[in-house]
């Protein structure tokens, strides 16, 4: 057995109650301090009127055999199997998600899919006569299929999501996030198959707790607390002190009370900006600056309650540029038993924003209705479909991974690592856009370099710049 001595963990999402886990297998004196009254952050499940809404649609899909093999231990019988299809809005038309060539011409016509070849063609010769680097999302993408399928297929969504010209987002994050394959290769597989070996992907079906993403960390907080430990909610940190780059305590706010906790290791998950401001003393000047030149999107869930709702997606991205939702999920195709009743179904539109922008500034009862005449006037649902609703307000829900948050984010990181006893985790915590898994994995090694078990780094998680949506047949 291997012991710490006491580990502080900070914030109650995927990769803090993941870290608590590990933690508490191995020595019992873990607590956690969670600033909300609920846990699993942006993974978290919401009760509403005898149904349940994730704060935004989550799948349970890794290539991580530890991190599978925690959702099926935890889970168990709670785990269930769904069927997968998402699918792209565009234009009132849909199209596979991944992108499958042969869809996506049938769906654009004959002289749309002549002109996204032609433009493909053009960028191939391109690289071979006058190659170069890309230095920004547009560039990348377009370099690999073409402007023409940039603009239909890239553009309107990403510029909504992260509010930002593609211009201004770093061609890293698009490596990361997008398959990097020949266009003319998948069209070649789509239209006549491979001789070769397949990769089996995880696209047709993916795992789900029964009752919502939530059940997973609601079920992962019990067994810490069997282990012994301790998940403290509304207990937000509002200072970490510090001497000589060792934390020798945080500041716990508890009822109005101010209440000082030791501890011999600190796993945060809270925003990195958040944690460099809860440093005392503060950081050098330098990492301030680059503190503050950083971003994140906030989020907003619209929660809708409808009735006899007829698409079969778990969730649609909308691309379709004249409507701000971004996103619409529907949970009833999660699980039928997020649903009170046969024929409603919970579902959120999903809005990203900056706080007190136009759509921010909106109230709650606002937003509602700007939902449903948005999905009414894409004939994905009508007004009187409506049955009640809610709206969840995230902020710093995604870091904005811009030309120059790396830089940034690698002086703060720099900087951080000097400290003992003192890790960031997590999404937010390491300003990396890192999926649900990835997230638990952050926290799983960062406990374990505080147990004394080695010297991970969870910054070397989701690095290999592969998006895990793999499929040969698709983009």
């Amino acid at each position: 057995m291997n012991s710490a001595g006491k580990l502080v963990i900070v914030g109650a999402g995927p990769s803090g109650l993941a870290a608590a886990l590990e933690g508490t297998k191995n020595a019992n004196d873990v607590v956690v301090f969670e600033s909300s009254s609920h846990l699993g952050g942006l993974s978290r499940t919401v009760d509403f009127e005898d149904c349940r809404f994730d704060v935004g649609p989550h799948r349970f899909f890794t290539k991580n055999a530890e991190v599978d093999q925690l959702f099926n231990d935890i889970l168990g019988n709670d785990q269930i199997r769904v069927k997968r299809l998402t699918r792209i809005f565009y234009k009132g038309k849909y199209f596979n998600y991944p992108i499958t060539p042969l869809n996506a011409f049938l769906g654009l016509g004959v002289f749309n899919s002549i002109a996204v070849l032609i433009s493909y063609a053009f960028v191939r010769v391109k690289a071979l006569t006058l190659p170069s680097q890309p230095n920004n999302f547009e560039e990348w993408v377009t370099n690999q299929f073409g402007s023409r399928l940039y603009r239909i297929f890239f553009k309107t969504y990403t510029e909504k999501v992260w509010g930002i010209p593609c211009t201004e987002i770093s061609d890293q994050w698009a490596s990361q996030r997008i398959k990097n394959l020949d266009l003319w290769e998948a069209v070649v597989r789509s239209l006549f198959g491979s001789r070769g070996k397949v990769i089996k992907t995880l696209i047709d079906e993916f795992g789900y707790p029964r009752m919502g993403c939530g059940q997973f960390y609601h079920k992962m907080a019990s067994i810490i607390e069997s282990n012994g430990g301790e998940v403290r909610l509304n207990s937000p940190v509002e200072r970490i002190c510090h001497q000589d780059q060792v934390v020798k305590s945080i500041v716990v706010k508890n009822n109005n009370e101010e209440q000082i906790i030791t501890g011999d290791y600190f796993l945060c998950s809270a925003p990195l900006t958040e944690i460099l401001e809860m440093l005392e003393p503060a950081p050098p000047t330098e990492v301030q600056e680059a503190s503050r030149a950083l971003r994140y999107r906030d989020h907003i869930g619209v929660h809708l309650k409808m009735r006899d709702i007829k698409f079969s997606d778990n969730w649609i991205y909308i691309h379709s540029p004249e409507v701000k939702m971004a996103r619409i999920a529907n949970y009833r195709n999660f699980s039928p038993s997020m649903a009170d009743k046969d024929d409603i179904s919970p579902m959120t539109a999903e809005y990203f924003t900056f706080k007190n922008d136009a759509v921010w500034s909106l109230s709650d009862d606002q937003l509602i209705d700007l939902a449903i005449r948005e999905l009414s006037k894409m004939g994905l649902a009508k007004s009187d479909q409506f049955v009640s609703g809610f709206v969840i307000r995230s902020e710093k829900a995604y870091p904005v991974i811009d030309q120059n948050s790396i830089l940034y984010v690698e002086i703060i990181r720099n900087w951080i690592k000097g400290f003992d006893n003192l890790i960031p985790i997590g999404r937010s915590g390491m300003f990396k856009y890192n999926n649900q898994d990835h997230a638990i994995a952050t926290g799983l090694l960062a406990a374990r370099t505080a147990l004394g078990l080695g010297q991970f780094d969870p910054w070397n998680v989701n690095i290999d710049a592969e998006y895990l949506e793999e499929d040969r047949n698709s983009l």
